[in-house]
Parts: structure tokens; C-alpha cells; sequence
């Protein structure tokens, strides 16, 4: 099923705001590799979202992005 118009502009605004976490918390780099944000996906109801990420040359992407989950959570929790 392809993705509505409103879809993809709350995918877009996420991909922004989520990429300006990334750099406030210098996850762009992780382990001497890159990480950026391939694209992301929002369900038809716009309840649920996921986040694709791209790595170059992070050894073991999955314990980096462990060992830095409570970060993201952190800045992306209610305040």
C-alpha cells in the first residue's frame, strides 16, 4: 500500500527532528563510522513510527546503538 500525502510529511518532519537529535548528541559518528537516517515509515493511523538507519564502517551497529538507546529515548521522551 503506498504511503498518503500526510504520511509522508509527518515522515519528513520526523527525519528532521530526529537527525537534529542525532547531531545535538554526536551520534553522526559512532565507534569511528557514520550513521544517518535512510528514511522513515509512518503507519496510516500516524501512531507508530520507524527509523531506518544507514552505518559505514560501525563494526557492530546493533551494541552501538544499545549502548546509547537511553540517550535517544531521553531526548525524544515527554518533557
Amino acid at each position: 500500500m503506498e504511503e498518503g500525502k500526510r504520511q509522508k510529511q509527518i515522515a519528513g518532519l520526523l527525519n528532521v527532528e530526529i537527525n537534529i537529535i542525532f547531531q545535538r548528541l554526536g551520534l553522526n559518528m559512532l565507534e569511528g563510522g557514520m550513521v544517518s537516517i535512510s528514511s522513515v515509515k509512518v503507519t496510516p493511523d500516524l501512531l507508530e513510527a520507524r527509523f531506518y538507519l544507514s552505518f559505514f564502517q560501525v563494526k557492530d551497529a546493533e551494541a552501538a546503538l544499545r549502548k546509547e538507546a537511553m540517550r535517544i529515548g531521553q531526548e525524544i521522551g515527554p518533557a
